[in-house]
């Protein structure tokens, strides 16, 4: 059993480094692209679909229970797989 609050801690750590990354994208892009409008348009729209994706798991987790926990391997584990003997 593996509560879920652990995925909720590497979805933020996770957010952290596409953050990073983000920045390090936006900047290469404003700093040596060409100068113009479709520059700024593009870098717009990923800053702005990149904030949609982000908000929109923000508001589907409010909605998440976190204490619960989960059974990733329940139905493996009696499995004739990987228990012989239950054949």
């Amino acid at each position: 059993m593996i509560p879920l609050i652990y995925f909720l801690l590497a979805w933020v750590v996770f957010l952290g480094i596409f953050a990073v990354m983000s920045l390090l994208t936006m900047m290469q892009m404003l700093r040596f692209g060409l100068a113009g409008l479709g520059t700024y348009a593009t870098t717009f729209i990923f800053l702005a679909v990149s904030v949609a994706v982000v908000l929109g798991s923000a508001f589907y987790f409010t909605g998440v229970d976190w204490n619960q926990s989960a059974d990733i391997f329940g139905g493996l584990v009696s499995s004739p797989i990987f228990n012989p003997t239950a054949l």
